[in-house]
């Protein structure tokens, strides 16, 4: 097998960055859905499907995965085989491990037609609370507007609310609304969301994605890898907020069709 650099080694890692936190999990996905997506149908179709796979590992240097799949062994994510070229099999512990992390994409988003405004004032002395606080405005999917000012189409009260009474932070955070045809300084609401949620690059991201997945006859591995790459950095807004030329619905009926 070819060896590659320790930066090509690290493409793989580097685009599923964020998806994926380490090549191990990119083992796991291989493993849970190579069969799947894979397998060939006919006798004629087993080299394909010998290529698509070497498609797939040959961004990761051998030695890299050696030790990837190795790890999962360990952790019990992946049963330990005694023939090289029988597939491993992923564990319920292993199919778990994933379920964790892989971004869904979801098809009903139901909003109140408000959009919730975020400010706090937490004073330095009192960092690591206002660090819990930023990076769970992250995980609720908040668009930054300033430093001390978020925002989201979804409501935050309810968990914001325990997260302030865990952390003692009573007092410092306030949650306020506008309306859907309301505005901020002299941008409107839609020019608001494109640029708080960087919805322009993002959409880049699916164009491009899509391009190359209309240039194959199916998806692979590495394809699919790409897609949750973009769809982890999605904001999934609700659809009517979203401006006429997102393609990220376009990208995921593509993904839809593609592996039936």
């Amino acid at each position: 097998m070819k060896k590659f650099s320790k930066e090509a080694s690290q493409e793989l890692i580097n685009l599923t960055d964020g998806v994926f936190s380490y090549v191990v999990d990119v083992c796991l996905w291989i493993t849970a859905y190579g069969l799947e997506l894979m397998v060939p149908r006919a006798t004629k179709d087993v080299w394909k499907a010998q290529m698509e796979a070497d498609k797939t590992l040959q961004h990761i240097n051998y030695d890299v995965l050696k030790e990837a799949l190795k790890r999962a062994r360990k952790h019990g994510w992946i049963k330990k085989t005694h023939h090289r070229y029988v597939m491993p099999e992923i564990t319920k512990e292993g199919k778990q491990r994933l379920a964790s992390f892989i971004p869904i994409y979801h098809e009903k988003r139901v909003w109140d037609d408000r959009m919730y405004l975020v400010t706090y004032d937490i004073p330095e002395t009192h960092r690591k609370q206002r660090n819990i606080l930023r990076e769970s405005l992250q995980r609720l999917g908040c668009g930054r507007l300033q430093d001390s000012v978020w925002m989201t189409p979804y409501n935050p009260t309810d968990v914001l609310t325990d997260i302030i009474q865990q952390n003692n932070l009573q007092g410092t955070v306030i949650i306020s609304t506008i309306g859907k045809d309301g505005s901020i300084s002299d941008e409107s609401l839609p020019e608001l969301i494109i640029r708080i949620y960087h919805l322009d690059e993002i959409n880049h991201q699916y164009k491009t994605w899509i391009q190359e997945a209309k240039t194959g006859k199916h998806i692979d591995h590495w394809m699919v890898l790409k897609y949750l790459a973009i769809l982890q950095e999605d904001p999934q807004l609700p659809f009517s907020l979203l401006p006429s030329w997102w393609q990220g619905d376009t990208s995921y009926q593509l993904v839809k069709s593609k592996l039936k």
